[in-house]
């Protein structure tokens, strides 16, 4: 579970946590905006503020089945 800023439906939603803390691990910014379309889709993870305005930085992630 993370804590975060969210405006929009409920959705229940979950990564692969290996999976997450590698991306987040390469995005060079501590603040990361992640968007979220549907609990099937891909989450859209990029930084908040970059640090190369020449470089557009963006990660995608598959979620998984959560058993509810």
């Amino acid at each position: 579970r993370l804590n975060c800023q969210y405006e929009g439906e409920d959705m229940e939603i979950g990564f692969k946590s290996t999976f997450l803390i590698e991306i987040l691990s390469n995005l060079s910014s501590t603040d990361v905006v992640v968007e979220l379309s549907d609990p099937t889709r891909a989450g859209i993870m990029l930084p908040a503020v970059s640090e190369n305005e020449a470089e557009d930085v963006l990660m995608l992630l598959m979620p998984m089945m959560i058993n509810a």
